[in-house]
């Protein structure tokens, strides 16, 4: 019975942690992005443009923190490489997005920049506490 109870309490804790990760920043077009709807093509890309902005602080903050927590000389390699291609990933992903004709172009170019940075940082804040 104890043990049920300690498995219990378990997954009621991960279950918990896994709703704090669940912050809406990953959604495209989700209700982050939504609080810059207002105005027109230029103000909405400048407001996404500072939504980036918290989340690249985010996520440059998560990768110190877990570079200061890797003692594995292989892990550190391997971390600093996958950082690595993912920047390069997302940067070529979203001017993907953002190339073409049209003002769409530019919201989707910001949008991606944003959702994807958000998704990398909460998953690396998410590695420093597991880790």
């Amino acid at each position: 019975m104890r043990r049920r109870a300690r498995t219990i309490v378990a997954a009621v804790f991960c279950a918990a942690a896994s709703a704090a990760h669940a912050e809406t920043g990953c959604d495209w077009y989700g209700e982050e992005y939504q609080t810059c709807r207002d105005g027109n093509t230029h103000d909405i890309v400048m407001c996404v443009g500072k939504l980036y902005k918290k989340w690249d602080g985010r996520l440059n903050a998560a990768y110190k923190k877990l570079l200061g927590m890797e003692n594995e000389a292989v892990r550190l390699k391997t971390l600093k490489l996958s950082q690595e291609a993912w920047l390069k990933y997302r940067d070529a992903n979203c001017e993907w997005y953002e190339a073409g004709e049209g003002t769409i172009h530019r919201l989707w170019g910001s949008e991606c920049m944003r959702s994807m940075t958000a998704c990398r940082a909460l998953e690396l804040e998410g590695a420093g506490e597991t880790n």
